[in-house]
Order: C-alpha cells, then structure tokens, then sequence
C-alpha cells in the first residue's frame, strides 16, 4: 500500500554552453530547394507534408549535418520534451532502478530522461541542477546527497519544478517528496531474525543520525523492544555503509568472544552484509547457524556473496515512477496543483543468509561453555 500526505504549494553555475552545428533551417531549405515553411513543417509536422518533399528535406538534412536546436525551440514553445534527474549514485542499484522507474513512465508521457550523477557530492548537485535550469527542461527529479538540497532554490527561481525522492520530507519545504518507510525496513530485518530464535541482535553500520540508517536502527530498537527481555541489542557503529566499513565491523566480531558474539546481525546496508560476510566466513564463522545475518536495501551490487543476502527491499523502480508521476501532475496542473508526500512500504526477501540452503529456519549454534 503506497501512503500519501497532501500539502499545498508555495509559490550556480557551470561553464559556458557547447558550441552548436553552425548549419541552419534556412541552408537546409535552400539545399532543399523549399521554403523554410516547409522544412519547419517537415521538422514538426511531417505527416502534413507531402512524402517527396519529406525525403527531399530529410535528405538536405543529412548532407548538411543540420541538428535541430531543441533548447530554443524549448524557449519559444515555452515548453521542454525533456526532464531532468540528478541521482546521488548511479554504482547504487537503488538509485539506478530509480531512474529505470522515472524513464518508463517519462516514456509513456512522451519525455526523454536525462540522467545526471552527482556521485554523492553536493558542489555538482548544485551544478546540474543549474544546468538543468538553463538548458529549461520541463523538470527535475532530484535525489540530494544526505539532506542537503543544495541547488534547489535557484532551480526554483529560474521556474524549475523539482521532485525530490529518497530525503527526510521535513527538510523540504513546498515540494513533493517520494520516500520509503526505513523505520519499517530495520523493524522488518529484525523481526524475521528475533523469529527464527536469534537473542543476541546487534545493528551494524552507521552513522545513525543520518535519515535512512537512523531510520533503520529505530525499527531494530522497536522490534528489540516488542520482543522483551529475552532479546538483546548492540550496535557497531561505521562511517558509511560501503564493503570496507562491513569488514571493519567484521573484525570486531572476530575477534569477541563466542559467547558474546551476536547472533544475529541486522546491516544498514548490503554492502556492509557483504563486506562482514567475507570476514566471518574467513574466520570459519558459518553463516547462518552461527551468526544470521540480514540487510537492507537490495544493492544488486552484494549480490556476488558467497552466501545469498536476505534483505529488505527498497523500491527504487516504484519510487522513481511515483516521482515522475508527481513531476508531470505538477507540470499539468500548475498552480492548481497540491504538493504529496507519497511513501513506499519495503518488503522482505528471505536468502540463505538467514535461513540456510534448505530455506528452513537456520538453527542457532549453541555458544561454547567457557573453560573453567
């Protein structure tokens, strides 16, 4: 079930543009021998045009290299074929199949998508957004780096109308945002764990005060919480959630003792489950009955484990539709439009790293009784 709330609207630089072909309408209708009524018909209404005028056209076209320049045909329409997205990073599979989600219902819209990637720094988010203002798309999708909406003011003030997906909705104001609920993604993790019989349930990865990982460690506290006091917490905190910081995290285990060590292990990230995985299973720590381990966010990228990662799905493909969708009702709908935050549920997707090969609930390993 997708969650919507309703709230009403409100009403940099980068280098100089690329040199365009030189060639204009009037050499391709003098080529042509037509009128340059003609091949602007030709152009734009082709169907309206007789067929040998179109190829006598289409062919001067070809011999002159003539490229149509949509950005001033953009500015006299007042109107662009073209919408803009500046993704955080594209080596995420999330935010690639946010993009996948956008271009599909462009398409059916009868946009182009053109993507753009920020690779997780705020100086070029800025930059593209601006670029994107200047070359008057008819908007942007905009992913931000953390919280940080850099940019977006000035896209606004050169008439932009932005979307924003995968941001804590209370750090935008008069824009539509398109989240999923991470607090019900680490409450999903840990649950499936805390029913397969795990106890010892540690978070792993970090920071936690950011707006998707501090998400998830509430929903694992709150599943903790529900369970009682027979279920216990511990977190290991990271500075991000890459492969590195989940072998960091591995060699704290590691090196706990056995009787310490959790159980089960909720990671931020699945890149961080890789990352710890390859750490554990270096140590002859066998997944899952030793140490089940579930992730959240479905990286494409972990998905050469050794041992298959259960995880929460994020729905990047839903969500970047959902974008889309807010960005072309806004662009219909001007003024009258009223600004939603649409949330997306996750779900779970169960693997062999919490339940085993057989599918079946992977029994706990019994910790060894300390020698006396």
């Amino acid at each position: 079930m997708v969650h919507e709330s309703l709230h009403h609207p409100a009403r940099g630089s980068i280098r100089g543009p690329r040199r365009r072909s030189s060639v204009t309408i009037s050499d391709v209708a003098a080529r042509a021998g037509v009128s340059t009524g003609t091949v602007s018909n030709v152009l734009n209404r082709p169907n309206h045009v007789d067929a040998d005028m179109v190829r006598k056209v289409q062919a001067a076209i070809s011999e002159l290299g003539y490229v149509r320049n949509s950005a001033a045909r953009s500015l006299a329409a007042g109107s662009s074929s073209s919408v803009g997205f500046v993704l955080v990073d594209l080596a995420n599979s999330l935010f690639a199949d946010m993009a996948r989600g956008a271009e599909a219902e462009a398409e059916r819209a009868g946009f182009y998508l053109v993507i753009a990637n920020s690779d997780v720094r705020a100086e070029k988010q800025r930059a593209y957004l601006d670029h994107f203002a200047q070359e008057q798309v008819a908007g942007t999708l905009l992913t931000a780096v953390g919280n940080d909406v850099s940019g977006l003011s000035d896209a606004r003030r050169a008439g932009q109308h932005v979307v924003l997906l995968d941001i804590d909705p209370r750090a935008v104001e008069d824009s539509c945002t398109v989240v999923t609920d991470y607090e019900a993604a680490g409450y999903l993790a840990a649950t499936h764990l805390i029913e397969l019989g795990r106890r010892r349930i540690a978070f792993a990865g970090g920071p936690i005060d950011g707006y998707a990982v501090g998400g998830r460690w509430r929903g694992v506290q709150r599943a903790v919480a529900e369970a009682g006091d027979g279920v216990s917490l511990v977190h290991y905190d990271s500075p991000d959630v890459r492969v590195d910081d989940g072998h960091l995290i591995g060699d704290r285990l590691v090196a706990s003792e056995a009787s310490e060590r959790p159980d089960g292990v909720v990671t931020a990230a699945d890149l961080v489950a890789f990352g710890l995985m390859q750490r554990l299973l270096d140590a002859d720590i066998h997944i899952p009955s030793d140490v089940a381990i579930v992730a959240c966010d479905d990286n494409k990228s972990a998905y050469g484990s050794a041992v298959p990662i259960s995880t929460v799905d994020l729905p990047g493909f839903e969500m970047g539709r959902s974008g889309m969708q807010l960005l072309l009702d806004e662009l219909d709908n001007g003024e009258h439009h009223l600004h939603r935050t649409v949330v997306i549920p996750p779900q779970l997707t169960v693997r062999e790293s919490s339940v085993g090969r057989s599918g079946g609930a992977a029994t706990p390993t019994a910790p060894p009784t300390a020698a006396n």
